[in-house]
């Protein structure tokens, strides 16, 4: 009969876990966290109808001010648990080179797998249509790609700039697109002759994020195996052809709108947890994080599809 040792959280190795970080992915970045003590719960939205009203604010001599009441919608959070295993057997430390840290490495390879599934989710949820209360196709001479007169980056950005304005009361203050969009961006006539008097440096996200109107740029660069296991590797981009414009309420609050949060459990949401497997000779490292990423106002976003044709 198999006989397994006691489970063991490792804190040592949980602050390597969430530490770590991978490059080109951007979900960290982006997503606001929002620490809760339960797994599930209702949270506060922001109620633009109530406020983004103007009331009546005139008050008669010797009269009282007019009452004005402060509006509350709520919505549910959901953490779930994304987790993963590996065993590191006694061959395996018999046989590794000095100076490896074997089980570090362990851990930041299976944390990174995890990030990569959150990166996912984080580009599903910016980078699909109908997510957003406001979004735009490019048509093809339009295309950032195309790098015509017809394609104008910033005008586009302009334009969602004063959607997100109009319709969540908030300028966007990030601004995330993927790799191959980033690649047209750096390369547009419309951008480059912005500078070409003025500077012998190329177009950096520095200056493209003064353009957009913006306080954060993100490239995001990160790519994936979409093959099933065992097969040959089909490499492919998580962010795709898009650019994404949002507020984002960097310090989360009652009556603060925020495209985007992540809520995790207070302590960061992460576990690594190992244990001896005698019957394989070997111990198991098992990272569990804890999140649930959302939307609470889609109002405050806009979506920008098919920049790269």
């Amino acid at each position: 009969m198999p006989v397994q040792g006691p489970i063991h959280v490792d804190r040592p190795l949980t602050n390597i876990s969430i530490r770590y970080r991978s490059e080109g992915l951007i979900a960290d970045q982006l997503f606001p966290i929002v620490p809760v003590k339960n797994e599930t719960d209702l949270f506060y939205i922001f109620d633009k109808a109530n406020s983004l009203r103007t009331p009546l604010t005139l008050r008669a001599n010797g009269g009282e001010a007019n009452e004005d009441n402060f509006a509350l919608s709520t919505a549910t959070y959901r953490l779930e648990e994304h987790a993963l295993k590996e065993i590191v057997t006694q061959r395996d430390r018999d046989n590794q080179d000095p100076g490896l840290d074997l089980d570090a490495s362990t851990v930041e390879d299976l944390t990174d797998k995890i990030l990569r599934q959150r990166e996912v989710d984080a580009a599903t949820l910016l980078f699909t249509n109908g997510n957003w209360a406001q979004e735009s196709s490019l048509a093809a001479a339009g295309a950032w790609s195309a790098n015509t007169s017809v394609s104008n980056p910033i005008l586009n950005a302009d334009s969602a700039s004063a959607n997100i304005s109009l319709q969540a009361g908030r300028k966007p203050n990030v601004c995330v697109v993927d790799e191959r969009t980033w690649y047209a961006l750096k390369e547009h006539t419309s951008l480059v002759q912005r500078i070409m008097y003025t500077s012998a440096d190329s177009v950096g996200p520095e200056l493209v994020q003064r353009l957009f109107g913006v306080q954060k740029l993100l490239v995001a660069s990160s790519a994936q195996n979409t093959a099933d296991e065992g097969l040959a590797a089909t490499q492919a981009y998580i962010w795709t052809d898009s650019a994404w414009f949002g507020y984002v309420e960097m310090s989360p609050g009652l009556k603060k709108p925020s495209a985007l949060y992540c809520f995790k459990k207070s302590g960061g949401g992460v576990e690594v947890r190992r244990w001896q497997d005698e019957a394989r000779k070997g111990e198991w490292f098992e990272v569990g994080h804890m999140y649930d990423q959302q939307s609470p106002a889609s109002d405050a976003g806009h979506l920008i599809v098919d920049t790269v044709q």
